[in-house]
């Protein structure tokens, strides 16, 4: 099955750069709201039949913008939900990384084996927030009537996925997506 993953639009959490994780769920800012028109567009070629996405408000709404556009159905599914960042969320990113130091620096150098285990206290590793996504995507493959669907989810979650695909870090401004096969 083919999957266009896509981030969900702006919040005035992610203008304010706070942490927005799985904990914290705040709908679509204006220019979020214009981001996932914008995207609805660049997805008209593709002619989604369906598309899945996080039961988080933000992703939801994003969702429901574009599906509204293309005019297939938005279902929502546990499972895509953003990464939990514990005792991070609500943070300004800049204090979250200055008092989990040890953790993000080693989530961004990922040169020490267990760098994907890591996690905030009260939080989700990469580990098992990718398995948890992987189980509602290959929900998704196995039940879908349809080889190609939209996932609309979120940030954190994209890293880590894109991570498991492609072997690689690439972080994903809102409503940017990337294509991958399960």
């Amino acid at each position: 099955m083919k999957l266009i993953i896509i981030r969900h639009g702006q919040t005035d959490a992610n203008a304010q750069h706070l942490v927005q994780g799985a904990g914290l769920d705040f709908p679509l800012n204006l220019a979020g709201r214009g981001q996932a028109e914008a995207a609805a567009e660049r997805f008209l070629p593709f002619a989604l039949p369906v598309i899945y996405c996080s039961t988080m408000l933000r992703a939801r709404q994003t969702a429901e913008i574009i599906g509204g556009r293309l005019g297939c159905p938005v279902l929502a599914t546990p499972g895509l939900e953003e990464v939990h960042f514990g005792e991070a969320e609500g943070m300004l990113s800049t204090e979250a990384r200055r008092r989990y130091k040890d953790v993000f620096d080693r989530i961004d150098c990922q040169c020490e084996p267990d760098w994907r285990q890591v996690h905030v206290p009260g939080g989700e590793s990469i580990n098992q927030s990718t398995a948890r996504a992987l189980r509602a995507l290959e929900n998704i493959a196995r039940t879908s009537a349809f080889p190609l669907a939209g996932v609309v989810t979120h940030g954190s979650l994209m890293f880590n996925l894109y991570y498991h695909f492609f072997g690689q870090s690439r972080r994903f401004d809102n409503c940017e997506f990337f294509e991958t096969e399960l």
